[in-house]
């Protein structure tokens, strides 16, 4: 066999293992991180939408329009929240997975909101909260 054929064309064979991360060390990530995806059960079925948030101390916020589908759709209920860092020279990297409940928060101008740094231009007055209930995450390494 060749060595490309061992290691999927991608050098010499590392020995490489998921392992769990506890709590801690998925909060921990997910702060260092400016990325997520939302999912949410929508009317056209299962909807996953790229987001900018910021960690809180009980969750995720986010921020958007307020004519968007998450806005419409999700609020008050079930969703998913996912964010991820993979190298691809390394073939190493994390995931965290979360689970909780959407609202939209409707105290304009709280002092204690963490600032979200969102990408796409245009205004995102509307901030929703995430509180997340379960969290999990694997890291390859």
């Amino acid at each position: 066999m060749t060595n490309s054929s061992t290691t999927g064309g991608h050098g010499t064979a590392a020995t490489r293992h998921l392992v769990d991360l506890s709590n801690d060390e998925c909060w921990d990530l997910l702060r260092g991180t400016a990325v997520g995806r939302l999912a949410w059960n929508g009317t056209d079925g299962p909807t996953v939408v790229p987001v900018n948030f910021a960690v809180t101390t009980d969750g995720i916020d986010v921020r958007t329009t307020a004519y968007s589908a998450v806005a419409r759709e999700a609020d008050d209920g079930p969703v998913s929240f996912q964010a991820d860092h993979l190298d691809p020279v390394t073939r190493t990297g994390w995931s965290v997975l979360a689970h909780g409940h959407v609202q939209i928060d409707w105290s304009f101008g709280r002092v204690d909101a963490p600032e979200i740094d969102v990408w796409p231009t245009g205004p995102r007055s509307l901030r929703l909260h995430v509180e997340i209930e379960q969290i999990s995450g694997r890291r390859l390494a």
